[in-house]
């Protein structure tokens, strides 16, 4: 795919997927994946729509297992509603204390060639494929025994698909924060997968002595400095009574789509500082923006904007990490929308939708 397509382009996308040739290949990286994850983290197409469009050319049998990762995207939005502090703090006490990001990751020189090539493909596209991700966790969590929190963000800073809630949920997965058991591999799982023949590596080793010392390689590390830059703008001009307020998590072209109302990007600097993303991201989000009709773009302090124009109806998509706005928030749209409590773990979120996913049959 493109780095941006329309909502149609997206729509013929989905419409041309292979969930069975997905199932059989999605591991390895070069596998038949799907290239959504970015505009559903954008908010351009939800789950629930893939979901729905999947079912309706497709078996539930041919698709569960893409359904089930869609599942995976809902089941973490879920964690962060009911657990804010999600990207900082670990779902289990103890674990992992050295805090930082190993540099031979950053720099992309952990000698593990998948994985350094995967790392330099990140910094130009913003992509990464999802088990390449897992394997960049397992190094960084249970290998080189850090903190997850740094080395999550620096990945969030450059992916084009990040998603505080997926991103910062699947590293504590792999820490093992949420079942207690932690991801690790191998360099005969990472050559499997990555279809590359690599020996003498610090992985290069039997399963049971995966994390029992710290690599030479891993030794060093650092907190990365990152930082977004936004452009600078004016406070918008709003006309009408009517206000919706867009995120970088909801760029959803058809909302609200035939309304005579005011459009905004509001990208918050308070908001960056807190998960700062780098430029390649918003580049692409500023690219995206341009398929709403009439998007003004405001990077500045919602309470400013409110504040300018108190007599204006603001709306915004529920979001946890925009709850403190002092708005009208709408649901989004969820695969299961009434399976929305606080679920330990995947399987338990899982067992409950799969209650509620034969009413999709018919779809």
């Amino acid at each position: 795919m493109e780095t941006t397509q329309t909502l149609r382009q997206l729509l013929d996308h989905i419409d041309a997927i292979n969930p069975v040739r997905y199932t059989e290949t999605r591991s390895f990286t070069d596998g038949s994946v799907t290239g959504l994850s970015p505009y559903i983290s954008r908010g351009v197409i939800s789950t629930r729509l893939v979901a729905q469009r999947l079912l309706a050319k497709h078996d539930y049998a041919s698709c569960s297992k893409l359904i089930q990762e869609l599942l995976w995207r809902d089941y973490f939005q879920r964690l962060q509603q009911h657990r804010p502090s999600l990207y900082a703090e670990a779902l289990r006490p103890g674990g992992a204390t050295r805090r930082g990001i190993p540099l031979a990751v950053m720099h992309g020189k952990t000698g593990l060639h998948a994985i350094d090539d995967a790392i330099e493909t990140l910094y130009q596209t913003g992509r990464m494929h999802n088990h390449v991700r897992m394997y960049l966790a397992a190094i960084c969590c249970p290998i080189a025994h850090c903190h997850f929190e740094a080395p999550a963000r620096w990945l969030y800073y450059h992916l084009l698909d990040g998603d505080v809630a997926s991103n910062f949920g699947s590293w504590q997965w792999v820490a093992g924060n949420l079942t207690g058991k932690s991801y690790v591999a191998n360099q005969e799982n990472i050559d499997r997968y990555t279809r590359t023949a690599q020996r003498g590596t610090f992985l290069d080793i039997p399963y049971e002595k995966l994390g029992r010392g710290l690599p030479d390689t891993l030794t060093d590390v650092t907190v990365p400095v990152l930082e977004t830059h936004l452009p600078a703008t004016e406070l918008p001009v709003l006309s009408r009574s009517k206000v919706l307020l867009y995120t970088h998590y909801n760029l959803d072209p058809l909302w609200h789509a035939e309304e005579d109302v005011d459009r905004v990007l509001v990208l918050e600097p308070s908001h960056f500082r807190r998960f700062p993303m780098g430029e390649v991201v918003l580049r692409f989000v500023f690219d995206l923006m341009k398929q709403v009709r009439g998007l003004k773009l405001y990077c500045g302090e919602v309470d400013d904007l409110l504040q300018h124009h108190p007599s204006a109806e603001f709306t915004a998509k529920e979001h946890p990490l925009f709850a403190h706005w002092n708005v009208t928030f709408e649901d989004r749209d969820w695969i299961i929308p009434h399976v929305d409590g606080f679920f330990s773990s995947f399987s338990k979120y899982y067992h409950q939708c799969q209650k509620h996913l034969p009413e999709y049959d018919h779809v």
